[in-house]
């Protein structure tokens, strides 16, 4: 009979628990921050059509909150990389080429401020790859295009914190 009760906890100690938010302060954070993302296109060239840039971020698993969205801001580029405005956005667990669970998302364009803001309508588990997918249609000018990207936590006030760096190259056609 005692067996049950240790077989019933070693079973809830395997489970997987859902991701909950670390609060200071009435604000969430993560405990361990993002620190691997990458800038993923597959048309290079300068005015090239069908052009769908993808951002990949591996979201580690000790995070403690989940991920609510994420923010870029150009900070680098001959012109705005959405100079055509906002464009239509899709996130996803997986990789570019291994497309998962969609996750439902909007997103927020600034042309003027040269940022994006997108959040996600249910947290992402820690120990995911999340993909934002940006279907931008045509490349903008050839030019090195550079974006800060912020991770933000599910929950109320979050607090973004900054992922790093990616890139995104376009080259001339000649």
């Amino acid at each position: 009979m005692r067996l049950i009760p240790s077989v019933l906890a070693t079973s809830l100690m395997l489970a997987p628990l859902p991701a909950r938010s670390l609060e200071v302060n009435g604000q969430t954070s993560f405990v361990a921050v993002p620190t691997k993302a990458r800038l993923v296109n597959y048309q290079w060239y300068a005015f090239e059509g069908r052009a769908i840039y993808y951002v990949v971020l591996e979201f580690p698993q000790g995070a403690d909150a989940g991920l609510g969205g994420i923010s870029l801001e150009q900070i680098r580029g001959v012109q705005p990389a959405f100079s055509y405005g906002a464009v239509p956005v899709k996130a996803f667990i997986g990789t570019p080429r291994r497309e998962g669970r969609t996750i439902p998302a909007v997103a927020e364009f600034s042309n003027q401020a040269r940022s994006i803001n997108v959040q996600f309508e249910e947290p992402v588990s820690p120990g995911n790859t999340v993909t934002v997918a940006f279907k931008a249609g045509t490349n903008p000018p050839a030019d090195l295009y550079t974006f800060t990207l912020a991770a933000i936590p599910f929950g109320p006030n979050p607090i973004p914190q900054v992922v790093g760096v990616v890139q995104l190259d376009i080259l001339n056609a000649n």
